[in-house]
Order: structure tokens, then sequence, then C-alpha cells
């Protein structure tokens, strides 16, 4: 099976299998039980509405988990090995994207398991630059900003989940006379947490669209 899957999809994908676990668990009622497994597999044959037959079908295979949480650990495990993982730019790429940044740090794509990351997220806590990375339309786009060190429990602009957060700004270009704002949000202080809980990418690309830098 071809790598289909985007990072957030899978996501997706193991908050459906968790649902039908605890609902057979927990649920004896069986109307309640055939309603949720009607609603997963509803909920999934929209968020893949662009897969072959062979590729959904694989994914409905979700349907099968009963009471065990082997049962989803095995779909899990299986789903992974078609997720795309993310692109790792190259230094000179990244050197390129933040082409005003002096000293910026790469990150240690070896030690990284690329198939969790939907956007890469880095901080420099010396200078407390926070550095997000994403693919649209194929196109590496960065943004820089600042965080603050104080945190707060709140939703996440990018994966609207309850996390510890940090407030983002970044400088932006009102108009062609050289006027800047700063534009921001709160997000995940830790953008790897904010990876694991991401199931869709709307907020996401909201969220840069906002702060990018406008030529």
């Amino acid at each position: 099976m071809n790598e289909f899957i985007q990072p957030y999809q899978y996501n997706f994908l193991e908050t459906q299998a968790l649902t039908l676990l605890q609902t057979n668990q927990h649920v004896n009622d069986s109307a309640t039980i055939a309603t949720m497994r009607a609603l997963v597999s509803e909920k999934i044959a929209l968020e893949f509405r662009d897969c072959q037959p062979a590729e959904l079908a694989f994914l409905m295979e979700i349907l099968s988990i009963q009471k065990s949480r082997k049962e989803v650990e095995a779909y899990l495990a299986k789903v992974k090995g078609c997720v795309r993982p993310f692109m790792a730019p190259s230094d000179q790429r990244l050197k390129k994207v933040f082409q005003k940044t002096k000293k910026l740090q790469f990150p240690k794509w070896e030690s990284l398991a690329l198939k969790d990351y939907t956007f890469y997220g880095w901080n420099n806590s010396g200078q407390q630059r926070k550095y997000l990375i994403l693919y649209q339309n194929g196109e590496l786009v960065g943004v820089e900003g600042i965080f603050s060190p104080t945190l707060k429990k709140g939703v996440c602009a990018i994966c609207h989940k309850t996390a510890d957060l940090t407030s983002f700004t970044a400088k932006v270009k009102s108009s062609g006379d050289g006027t800047y704002l700063n534009h921001g949000n709160y997000i995940c202080y830790d953008s790897e947490k904010c990876n694991h809980q991401i199931e869709q990418v709307t907020e996401l690309f909201k969220f840069i669209e906002f702060v990018r830098p406008k030529k």
C-alpha cells in the first residue's frame, strides 16, 4: 500500500479507533454501537474522499475493532506504515526560507520520526524565537516569531486542543509604505505535542497565512 495518509490524518484515525474501542467497552446497546460505527465510517469516507477504493477499504478495517486495546494498536501499526513522512529540507533550503535570520539553528532530522509531523516547529529559548515550517502546494513555507516564556492553559490556534500555550507574534507588513504590525495568537509551546494533536490543517494554514510576512 502506498504512503497515502498524512500525519494529521493518522491522528484523526487514532481518535476514531479509540472512539470505537470506548463505545464497545462501555455501551451495551447494540443500536448505539451501530450508530457510532456508521458515524465513524462516514467521517473516514469524508476525510479520505479522494482515495482509491482499495485504500478506503484498508482504512475501513477500523470497523473490526471490538473491545481490545491490542486491536487498536494492530490497526494503527498497519496505518502508520502508510503515512507519508514530513520532507526534511536541506540546511541550504532552510537558510533561503529564513534568509534574514542570523545563526539559525537547524533541526536534527536524523533523530526525528518524520511520520509524526504535519509541520515542524522549534524554539530558540535563548532568543525567545520560535520557527515553524510546513509545505503548501509543494512549497516550503516558514515563519519566525517571538514567543512568550509565560505559558497558559488554553486552546491552541493550530491544533485546536487544550495545551500549554505560548503567545507567538510575528511582524507582518501591513501596506506598501513599509508599516509593520505584530500578528499572532496563542499556540502550543511544544510543537511536537501540537503535531500529535492536530487532526486537520485548515486552522494551521489560516494561522500561517496570518503571521506570514507578506511580499
